[in-house]
C-alpha cells in the first residue's frame, strides 16, 4: 500500500502533505498558493533498471571505452534481457565491485554473486541509519536479494519463514563474522544470496526504497551476478570504500554528485519527529530547512519536540520552557564542554541565553555545517 509524504513548497517553504498515488504532476500550495510540479516517484522495477543500464552502454559504446571479454558478453546478455524482459543467467564481470549507474535517484552497484561469500563484504554497509544517518538505536536490516531488483525492506514481510530484523543492542560490540554469525540466513533464496548482509535503520525510521537487492544465478555452477541499489549517495560512497573494489575514479563520481545532489535533509528526518517539529516550526515565505539538532538531554521518543532547527533565514532554539529565535544578522555565540563523546552547549543571543543544551558530535557537526551554510554571524569559544 502507497504511503503518503511530505514535501517542501519551493516558495514559501511549508511542509505539505501529499496523497498516496500523487507525482511528477502539477500542485497548489495550501498556504501561499504557488503552483509547482511534484517530484517524480521512481519505481525500481528491473526493467527500469535495465534501462538505465542501456543508456549507459550506448554511452560507452560512443566513447569507444574498451572492455574486456567478460565484461562484453555481460553487456550482450543485459541488451538481450532488456529487449525480452525475461530472467537470465549473467556472466560475472570481474571481482571488482563497479558503479553502473548514479544520478538522483542513487546509486546502483555491479558485483559477482560470489563476493557474498566474503564475511569482509557483506559487512561493508556503514553501522548508522540509511535513512537519517544516526548511530543511536539501530535495528539490523537484511538484504534480500531477489530475482528482480526489488525493495529488501519491503521483501521483509514475505519473508515470514525467518526474522530478517535484530536489535542492535543484542549485535552491541559484535564485528565482522561475530557479527554475521548472530543474524539469520534469509530464507527462499539460493545461494549465496541467502547470506546475511546486513543495512542499518533506527528505531524512528521506515526503510521503504532505501536499498535494493538483485541476484541471478545458475544453479549448477554457482556463477552469477548481482546488482544493488542504495539510495543515501553518501552511505553509497562509504560502502563503495569498506567493499573493496570500487575504483578511485567511481568514488569520486559517487562524491560528486552527492554534493550536487544533495538530499533534502527535512526528507531524511523520520516521519515522527517531523510531526513533532512541526508543532513549533513553522517555515516562513522563501525559507528552506537545513538542519534538526535534538537535544540529548530528551528521551528518544520526545525526538523532534525540542532541540536546534536551523534555516536559511532563523535559528530556532525550542527548550522545553521557552523558544528561542535568531536570525542571520543576529549576533550568536556559542561555547561547548564536551564530555564522552556528549556536550554540554551554551548559546547566547542578543537578548536571550541559554545555559545548558546537550548536543553530541553528529549533531554538533550539523549544526556547524548548517550554520556556516546559511552564513550566520555565530562566534566558537
Amino acid at each position: 500500500m502507497m504511503r503518503s509524504r511530505q514535501v517542501q513548497c519551493p516558495d514559501c517553504g511549508a511542509i505539505l502533505t501529499v496523497p498516496p498515488g500523487y507525482s511528477n504532476c502539477f500542485v497548489r500550495c495550501g498556504v501561499c498558493h504557488h503552483r509547482f510540479r511534484l517530484p517524480e516517484i521512481i519505481s525500481l522495477t528491473d526493467q527500469a533498471v535495465a534501462d538505465w543500464l542501456i543508456q549507459e552502454q550506448q554511452h560507452e559504446q560512443m566513447v569507444d571505452h574498451p572492455s574486456d571479454e567478460a565484461q562484453t558478453a555481460a553487456k550482450r546478455a543485459l541488451r538481450e534481457a532488456a529487449r525480452s524482459n525475461k530472467t537470465q543467467v549473467l556472466p560475472a564481470v570481474g571481482k571488482q565491485l563497479r558503479l553502473r549507474r548514479i544520478d538522483s535517484r542513487g546509486a546502483v552497484f555491479e558485483f559477482p554473486a560470489n563476493r557474498l561469500e566474503e564475511a569482509e563484504f557483506r559487512c561493508a554497509m556503514p553501522r548508522c541509519c540509511l535513512r537519517c544517518g544516526t548511530n543511536k538505536h539501530l535495528v539490523a536490516h537484511m538484504i534480500v536479494y531477489a530475482p528482480a531488483l526489488a525493495d529488501s525492506f519491503s521483501l521483509e514481510a514475505e519473508h515470514a519463514a525467518g526474522q530478517l530484523a535484530v536489535s542492535g543492542e543484542e549485535l552491541e560490540g559484535l564485528s565482522g563474522e561475530q557479527l554475521l554469525n548472530k543474524l539469520p540466513r534469509v530464507p527462499n533464496v539460493p545461494p549465496p544470496g541467502n547470506l546475511p548482509m546486513p543495512y542499518w535503520l533506527c528505531d524512528g525510521c521506515h526503510g521503504g526504497g532505501l536499498i535494493s537487492g538483485q541476484i541471478r544465478v545458475n544453479p549448477a555452477g554457482g556463477k552469477g551476478l548481482c546488482r544493488l541499489f542504495i539510495r543515501n549517495l553518501r552511505l553509497a560512497a562509504q560502502f563503495a570504500l569498506a567493499a573493496g573494489g570500487a575504483d578511485e575514479a567511481a568514488l569520486a563520481q559517487l562524491r560528486r554528485h552527492e554534493q550536487v545532489s544533495a538530499a533534502n535533509p527535512w526528507e531524511a528526518l523520520s516521519e515522527a519527529v517531523q510531526h513533532r517539529l512541526q508543532g513549533w516550526y513553522h517555515p516562513r515565505g522563501g525559507e528552506r530547512f537545513l538542519a534538526y539538532i535534538p537535544d540529548r538531554d530528551r528521551a528518544r521518543s520526545e525526538e523532534g519536540l525540542y532541540g536546534i532547527v536551523v534555516t536559511n533565514q532563523r535559528m530556532i532554539l525550542n527548550t522545553k520552557v521557552h523558544k528561542h529565535e535568531a536570525v542571520r544578522s543576529d549576533s550568536l555565540e556559542f561555547s561547548l564542554a564536551m564530555a564522552a563523546g556528549k556536550g554540554c552547549l551554551r548559546v547566547k543571543g542578543s537578548d536571550w541565553n541559554v545555559q545548558h543544551f546537550a548536543v553530541d558530535r553528529d549533531g554538533l557537526a550539523r549544526l556547524r555545517r548548517a550554520l556556516a551554510k546559511a552564513e550566520f554571524a555565530a562566534s566558537w569559544c
